[in-house]
């Protein structure tokens, strides 16, 4: 009796796969509207305009950038005004992303320990309406129907303020210990013991920022 069989060819599988993928990709390429890919090159430019503005920039060198601010207020008054006047703009300030894009800002939370959550959490959403409808944005109401695009950067900020410190250590002159240092005994600190100090190192706070850019 005469046997039949099929010989599998693992270079024909492959062959045959990525011709699919071939197919598969260019029926999208095809199937995308032309005018989607300058477009959304053009809204991930604005976010990454935006989130340069906002990390180098600030009205007030004391509170940090505008992205230290920012982070510092997470869903305050205050994020919504330095958003609404640097990206947003207003009478007195042009607009970095034009009217016809919404906007939003996010962190990443690591730890869900400290904050309830892990994952991307929103602290303004220019035309959400818990958010920038709340505090009159030009963009209320706008959602994103078409595209996306976003730019991400690293922000490095102080939880806790660091303390410089007093010298631990005795100063002694002509006119011998000053009484005005009060971290150390007078002159009795020895090499053997520690000394004292009130430095503090503050406690940093590294987080992901990504700002997003909609239509």
């Amino acid at each position: 009796m005469e046997r039949r069989g099929f010989i599998f060819s693992l270079d024909a599988f492959i062959a045959f796969t990525l011709t699919m993928i071939t197919i598969s990709l260019l029926i999208f390429t095809i199937g995308t509207p032309k005018p989607f890919y300058p477009s959304l090159e053009q809204a991930h430019q604005l976010a990454h305009d935006t989130l340069q503005a906002l990390a180098t920039s600030t009205d007030d060198p004391a509170q940090g950038t505008y992205l230290e601010q920012i982070i510092a207020n997470q869903r305050g008054a205050t994020t919504a005004q330095i958003l609404n006047r640097v990206a947003g703009g207003n009478a007195s300030y042009p607009n970095i992303i034009p009217p016809g894009y919404g906007y939003r800002i996010e962190t990443y939370e690591f730890n869900k320990s400290l904050s309830g959550r892990v994952g991307w959490y929103v602290l303004y959403d220019a035309g959400a309406e818990d958010s920038g409808c709340v505090y009159k944005s030009d963009r209320c109401g706008k959602n994103f129907t078409k595209l996306s695009a976003s730019a991400t950067t690293f922000a490095s900020i102080y939880v806790s303020t660091p303390k410089p410190g007093d010298s631990p250590y005795c100063y002694l002159s002509c006119f011998g210990y000053g009484p005005g240092n009060t971290h150390a005994d007078p002159c009795n600190v020895t090499p053997c013991q520690a000394p004292i100090s009130n430095f503090d190192v503050g406690q940093n706070s590294i987080q992901i920022v990504r700002f997003v850019v909609y239509t």
